[in-house]
């Protein structure tokens, strides 16, 4: 009786534990609650930041690694220069907003994982055959002339000598020519050979001088031509090449590839030709930039004395390949009017027609700018309005103004920017009477075209202006001279690139570093970073692209996606103080699973379909809100401006403004092109 009674009594304790068991807690579901209900990624009336971690794969293709306990030598790589000098993390920046005085992210983060790969000897023997099958003999450049000299003529500019200078390593002997994208697409075709997950970002960087089927090379994107002239800036030997990457393959899948070649050239772009002078840009500071690879560990007197390659091409790998390519800082919002953005972008372009000029129809092409800035704004429907009238009166005096000598009274030297206030304020007025006919949910983007007759300015294609009180984007210049068409420009080009600023586009040569805080450019330094214009990128300044690359393509969705989460946030602020919340509930609910996907698609690497999520909840967010009653403003810049009722009114100037892209500490607005720069792009 005693042993039933105990059998019963542990059954009955055992079914107990199995019900405590089942009613255990089960695992909370995900997301805070709010007014709106329980929100995972919306975070109402917060500025928030997507993180995410991303693979940055380094391939070496021809280099060998320095063994364990050996001494690196000059050519030879070891991977703790590049894991003391590469980034943990990165935070872009609305660079120009930023250089007002209030640090402005863009909501975009990354945590980096690096992958090193040296590539093996099968790979090596399949890429520089690939290289040799596909090299055109050509004769020297002027460049590879003045690198065997190291002197010039001072009347011509050209290599000037009956022998090759004494201080070099290699006379260069040939030159066999190589397609820049060919190489590109048959490194990305074949990253899966090293390990690598194809759209991942890759730097390859090659060294073919160390084999013995070495050819004395350059690479070519030999047919770009400026849209409007035909001109083949390809063909001249001053946009040789030494790096490409970053292009888009109609019907691949995204390749994040780029390449860099210290055995090509030297480099024409960095002056790595002359490798006797320290200071190339004449600022009397000394240009750091990477010679070719066989003058690294050279006992003679030359720049690369003394140095190793190793630590030079991580520096390469921080400052222009991940900073200003992969994750760059844009110079603009990409949420063009918060938290109000526009569904429409009309591309207002004012032709300001000096008489006698060329005809604007064979300079400037409205039709193809429009299709080729639509991809930075995919989900906004474009237009465009052309305009002309003659560049003379008033209007010829603010654009001369543009250019001055010196300040005169024609001039606004009342004000910060005495040179270009009168020709913005003159934009303004226009401005403003034109938003009187427009649409609520319209946005002008003002292009002011100038087609001058005369050779009034040194050689400035164009610039994307703020609006000198909060680095809001203001209005688009081009222009062209008779100078400048017989150089080979017209507007088009000048114009989708200017237009790429105002939609928040950097260069590929200037940038930001979030960890060290400092804003630089090809100066000093940073000089060697102006590769970062070898990439296929119409935001470069060497001509040799029409058309934004995946590096642009993959920056800018990104800085959608932030900005649809954020102006999404920011209504819902909206929302809560007009008490309205329940309205938008389930708006909110939805939007937030939306948000929720895309950031999934973040995280895998396709950012327009990040974007295009992110769109459909914050469209679906805002017109809850409008429904709701709720009103959600656009931002105008031209409606928020001081000093421009009465001119006497002197404003402070705000903006860090850098006339040089020497590195400093914070943010600056850069200039949009210095005397070297124009110097190199005005070169044959």
């Amino acid at each position: 009786m005693r042993h039933t009674t105990i059998a019963v009594a542990l059954l009955g304790a055992s079914l107990l534990a199995g019900c405590t068991r089942t009613s255990s807690p089960t695992t909370p579901t995900p997301g805070t609650e709010t007014e709106f209900g329980r929100l995972q990624m919306l975070k109402p009336g917060t500025q928030d930041t997507i993180r995410t971690k991303l693979k940055v794969n380094i391939v070496f293709v021809g280099y060998r690694q320095t063994s364990p306990g050996q001494i690196p030598t000059a050519r030879q790589i070891s991977t703790e220069d590049f894991q003391t000098t590469l980034p943990e993390t990165y935070t872009a920046v609305n660079r120009i907003p930023s250089a007002y005085g209030r640090t402005e992210p863009t909501g975009n983060a990354f945590d980096f994982e690096y992958n090193y790969v040296f590539a093996d000897q099968s790979f090596e023997n399949d890429f520089f055959s690939h290289l040799s099958a596909n090299a055109k003999q050509r004769p020297l450049t002027v460049q590879q002339n003045i690198y065997n000299c190291q002197s010039t003529d001072p009347a011509t500019g050209l290599a000037d000598c009956e022998t090759p200078a004494t201080n070099i390593n290699r006379v260069i002997t040939d030159n066999y020519e190589i397609d820049a994208l060919q190489t590109e697409n048959w490194l990305a075709d074949n990253v899966s050979r090293v390990g690598v997950k194809p759209g991942e970002y890759t730097i390859y960087f090659v060294n073919w001088f160390d084999r013995p089927d070495f050819k004395f090379h350059s690479y070519t994107r030999a047919d770009a031509a400026d849209t409007d002239t035909g001109i083949k800036f390809g063909a001249r030997g001053s946009r040789r090449l030494i790096a490409w990457g970053g292009s888009t393959r109609p019907s691949v899948p995204a390749q994040r590839v780029w390449f860099y070649d210290l055995s090509a050239n030297p480099d024409p772009w960095t002056n790595a030709y002359d490798v006797t002078n320290s200071d190339v840009d004449g600022d009397k500071e000394a240009d750091y930039r990477m010679p070719p690879i066989w003058e690294y560990g050279t006992r003679k007197a030359s720049i690369g004395y003394g140095r190793k390659v190793s630590p030079d091409l991580a520096l390469v790998a921080r400052y222009t390949a991940i900073n200003l390519l992969f994750t760059p800082s844009p110079i603009y919002r990409a949420a063009l009017t918060p938290p109000h953005l526009p569904e429409e972008i009309n591309l207002d372009v004012h032709v300001e027609q000096g008489e006698g000029a060329v005809e604007p129809a064979k300079v400037l092409k409205p039709e193809l700018v429009q299709s080729r800035v639509s991809v930075l704004q995919p989900f906004t429907k474009f237009s465009n309005t052309l305009r002309q009238t003659a560049l003379d009166g008033d209007l010829a005096d603010v654009y001369k103004c543009f250019f001055p000598v010196e300040a005169e009274d024609i001039c606004s030297p009342d004000y910060a920017d005495f040179s270009g206030e009168k020709l913005f304020q003159f934009g303004v007025k226009e401005l403003r009477e034109t938003y009187k006919t427009t649409p609520g949910n319209r946005y002008q983007l003002p292009i002011y075209a100038f087609n001058d007759n005369q050779n009034s300015q040194g050689g400035l294609l164009g610039v994307a202006y703020d609006d000198g009180e909060t680095g809001t984007q203001s209005f688009v210049y081009s222009f062209i001279t008779p100078d400048l068409i017989d150089a080979g420009y017209g507007f088009t080009d000048t114009t989708v690139h200017e237009v790429g600023h105002h939609l928040s586009l950097s260069h590929p040569h200037d940038g930001y570093d979030s960890e060290q805080n400092i804003s630089y450019g090809p100066s000093g330094n940073f000089y060697f970073v102006n590769t970062g214009d070898q990439s296929a990128t119409i935001m470069s300044y060497n001509d040799l692209s029409r058309t934004f690359g995946q590096f642009n393509l993959d920056s800018q969705y990104r800085y959608l996606t932030a900005a649809y989460l954020n102006n999404t946030n920011a209504v819902l602020e909206l929302v809560r103080r007009a008490q309205k919340a329940s309205s938008v509930r389930s708006a909110a609910v939805s939007a937030d699973t939306r948000f929720a996907q895309a950031k999934a698609r973040y995280d895998a690497m396709d950012y327009l379909g990040a974007a295009q999520l992110a769109h459909e909840g914050y469209r679906s967010v805002l017109n809850a809100a409008k429904t709701a009653g709720v009103p959600v403003e656009a931002y105008r810049w031209y409606e928020n401006l001081n000093g421009l009722e009465n001119l006497s009114v002197k404003p402070t100037q705000k903006a860090r403004f850098s006339p040089t892209f020497k590195a400093q500490t914070g943010l600056v607005v850069f200039p949009e092109e210095t005397p070297q720069q124009r110097r190199l792009r005005l070169q044959k």
